[in-house]
């Protein structure tokens, strides 16, 4: 019995009926049973856990009264209806107040109202100060009258249900649009992640917008936090935000300090309306949203990674978002964790490639002065010994010389002198001065002047560097007797240099890491060709520092075609003239 009305409360709170202000669709009906009845009283009755309401009622002045004086709550323990012909003669009501005040209750007649799943929730009922009964056709009539009331109580429910399927197909959509959008950004950011164009700042830099994107907000920050300051470390922001890379700020005036006070994840969704509005972030900045996450490095924390804006949200970060939020704080500490064993090891190699240099420079001096006779005659062994060892140490000296050059290209420290130039003439120096390698391979350099003539703003020095890389590179990989040609393709604003080669040419799988540092398609102790597999890397470098592009095209077994791309200032009849 008790589970049964637990159940039939259910099936009434389901219905969202009780507590609602009156319907003229129940009024009518209590109206014509006062009328066809000739009674005091008609209600629409709802019996709850501890009283009965009335959805309609007729000559009754309370909205409710008490469960335990109710006649109706009665009347729904059984079907059809309930009849009592004079309540001051029955034992179950004659001590009842509504029977025994002035004008109290006599007779009462109700029927249960039963939901479309078969549970009794109230009555329709009419109530008299005199003793009655009703005949057949009246007890018929109510109960016609009382099928009307359910039919429209039912219908309450059937609304109400649609209303829920409505609601839960709402939000299975919304759902579904942030799984997709969570997809979506975690596929972005997977791109980013894999760029070989974006260094692992430009990385920060793109997941931020990324993060700002995703959660429509203006303001995305990694920062760092020390002796409680906030520095921010990496940022995306509107124009005129004061806020760039390397700001410091006390971390008491951000969010942030709440953050790690979660010791995870802070969200605040409309400051203006949440005890947070008392923070001095919101005083001092009118920040109205954020989401924000701790970054942890090796255990510790770091810093944070937040989104915010000056524009609250109508609702709460979902699931999704902090799903997503979660996701990129470990990618990002991944991204700085690389940055800083990157910075280690550029500082590592910056040690021991100057520490390496000034020795073997002396060694190589010493060897070239034997080589020359300053010793005195030595016989052919010891000569081919030492000259091995000459080309070890000029091939270690190649390798130094590299380091440094790309140690000085990420700190931004190899000066760039533009000045105008002749292609002509870049590219005749850079035969001449590549033949002899060529030789030595028996590879033929061979380039066609231009007929007008093309200047490119280039520094002469880093010119000359990329094209021997480039030159080396494909006769290194050309079989002896073939050629390697330099061919330039011109249009009115630029002007590309092509070098071919007829060699092995680059393995498919191999391609995506042609321009990384220290990548070599043979990288075994064993590969037939030389190199520190850092070329080509400088070389990119040195070309977009000079706002030029590099590129290649190569198919396995037929050659390969490097390019370097420039824009032209001018051009005048003849290149000869």
């Amino acid at each position: 019995m008790l589970e049964s009305e637990q159940a039939r409360l259910q099936a009434l709170q389901r219905l969202a009926i009780l507590d609602t202000p009156p319907e003229e669709r129940f009024d009518r009906i209590t109206r014509l049973a006062i009328h066809l009845f000739e009674v005091d009283i008609a209600l629409v009755s709802l019996v709850d856990e501890a009283r009965q309401w009335f959805k309609s009622r007729q000559g009754f002045p309370l909205p409710q009264t008490c469960r335990t004086v109710s006649f109706c709550a009665h009347a729904i323990k059984g079907e059809g209806i309930f009849e009592i012909e004079d309540a001051s003669k029955d034992s179950r009501f004659e001590n009842n107040h509504l029977v025994t005040s002035p004008g109290g209750i006599r007779f009462y007649a109700g029927v249960p109202l039963t939901t479309s799943d078969g549970f009794r929730v109230g009555t329709l009922c009419v109530i008299d100060s005199h003793p009655r009964r009703l005949s057949y056709a009246q007890r018929q009539a109510l109960i016609d009258l009382a099928t009307c009331v359910e039919e429209e109580i039912n219908r309450i429910g059937l609304e109400q249900e649609i209303v829920h399927i409505r609601e839960a197909r709402r939000h299975l959509e919304e759902a579904e649009h942030q799984q997709r959008s969570l997809v979506h950004a975690l596929a972005s950011l997977n791109e980013i992640s894999t760029s070989h164009e974006l260094s692992l700042a430009e990385q920060l830099n793109a997941a931020l917008a990324l993060g700002c994107g995703y959660f429509n907000m203006q303001i995305g920050i990694i920062s760092r936090i020390e002796n409680n300051m906030f520095e921010v470390v990496s940022v995306t922001a509107p124009e005129g935000v004061p806020l760039s890379n390397g700001l410091s700020l006390p971390l008491a005036n951000t969010y942030c300090d709440m953050t790690l006070k979660t010791g995870e994840l802070l969200t605040l969704y409309n400051v203006g309306e949440d005890n947070a509005r008392h923070h001095p972030c919101y005083s001092q900045f009118g920040l109205e949203a954020y989401i924000g996450i701790v970054i942890y490095l090796d255990g510790e924390y770091f810093g944070t990674l937040s989104f915010s804006s000056d524009s609250p949200r109508d609702t709460d970060f979902s699931e999704a978002d902090k799903l997503f939020i979660k996701l990129l704080s470990r990618w990002v500490s991944a991204v700085l964790e690389r940055q800083r064993v990157d910075t280690l090891k550029n500082e590592f190699v910056s040690i021991v490639s100057h520490e390496l240099r000034t020795p073997l420079t002396s060694v190589i001096g010493g060897i070239k002065l034997v080589l020359g006779g300053v010793t005195g005659e030595m016989s052919d062994q010891t000569h081919d010994l030492l000259s091995m060892v000459l080309k070890n140490s000029e091939r270690l000296g190649e390798l130094i010389n590299d380091l440094l050059d790309m140690e000085k290209l990420l700190a931004g420290q190899i000066n760039i002198t533009c000045e105008p130039y002749l292609v002509n003439e870049l590219l005749s120096m850079s035969l001449e001065e590549n033949q002899a390698y060529a030789d030595q391979l028996g590879i033929t350099l061979k380039f066609t002047p231009l007929k007008k003539a093309c200047l490119i703003n280039v520094d002469f020095l880093r010119f000359q560097q990329i094209m021997a890389n480039l030159l080396s590179n494909a006769a290194k990989f050309s079989l002896p007797g073939s050629n390697v040609v330099i061919v330039c393709d011109e249009s009115e604003e630029r002007i590309r240099i092509n070098v071919q080669d007829t060699g092995c040419g680059i393995p498919s799988g191999f391609k995506k890491h042609i321009f990384k540092k220290f990548s070599q398609a043979d990288g075994s102790d064993q590969r037939s060709k030389n190199g520190t597999g850092l070329g080509l890397s400088i070389s990119k470098a040195l070309t977009e520092r000079m706002g030029g592009t590099i590129g290649f095209s190569s198919e396995e077994g037929e050659g390969s075609t490097f390019y370097i791309t420039f824009p032209c200032l001018k051009e005048n009849a003849d290149a000869n003239a």
